[in-house]
């Protein structure tokens, strides 16, 4: 059996503990399950029986293990699992007149959409005096489209300190943003990484890693 995934993605003031596992060669599907407040939420089953018919490759179900995990961080992050659904907001439109309604479109109409930041590993780790590969999307949080000219801050954080920008760039054509840098060896105390993504006509985003320092 491989080695498994954990990661915790908080969103929505909530914060989603979500394992993906292989079952083995003899079980051959890959799960993963979504945990909030230590209940199960959601699971996600892939069976992969077709993909070895000619022999169990460990590369590519680990392969295939990370793609399912990474995908259910993402759909967490675009409001997949978000509390409430549409026919609670039917029955609110259904008590409002059609003045109100229509005055409730123009305002949500003329607000920017939201925006959201993903990084490519999702578990990936920030240390005190190491070197950074980094890469991540940028994408609408409603149409999940990727989102070009983004711009993209990479700081150091501390309530100690005042912000350190440490790296800064703009997505590519694809939504993508890829960059390296070092992380500079950092005293004792609580130091976040946060990478920060602004967009004329979207609402801001951003996203914090914690740095271990030891």
């Amino acid at each position: 059996m491989i080695t498994g995934f954990n990661t915790d993605v908080k969103h929505g003031g909530r914060v989603f503990h979500v394992q993906t596992e292989d079952k083995g060669e003899s079980n051959p599907k890959i799960e993963s399950l979504i945990y909030v407040g230590g209940q199960i939420l959601d699971s996600i089953r892939f069976d992969y029986s077709e993909k070895i018919v000619d022999g169990f490759d460990e590369a590519l179900i680990t392969q295939l293990m990370e793609d399912q995990h990474r995908r259910v961080i993402r759909d967490i992050k675009v409001g997949k699992y978000d509390e409430g659904d549409d026919a609670s907001l039917d029955e609110s439109l259904s008590k409002k007149t059609l003045d109100e309604v229509v005055l409730a479109y123009l305002n949500h109409s003329s607000a920017k959409e939201g925006m959201i930041l993903v990084l490519e590993d999702e578990g990936q780790e920030f240390r005190s005096d190491s070197k950074v590969h980094l890469k991540l999307s940028a994408m609408s949080k409603n149409g999940n489209d990727p989102l070009s000219r983004v711009k993209i801050a990479v700081k150091i954080l501390s309530v100690e300190q005042e912000p350190a920008l440490i790296t800064e760039g703009y997505t590519d054509g694809s939504g993508v943003f890829e960059t390296a840098f070092s992380i500079p060896q950092l005293p004792a105390g609580t130091f976040t990484l946060t990478i920060d993504g602004e967009h004329a006509d979207y609402e801001p985003a951003d996203i914090k890693y914690l740095i271990r320092t030891s």
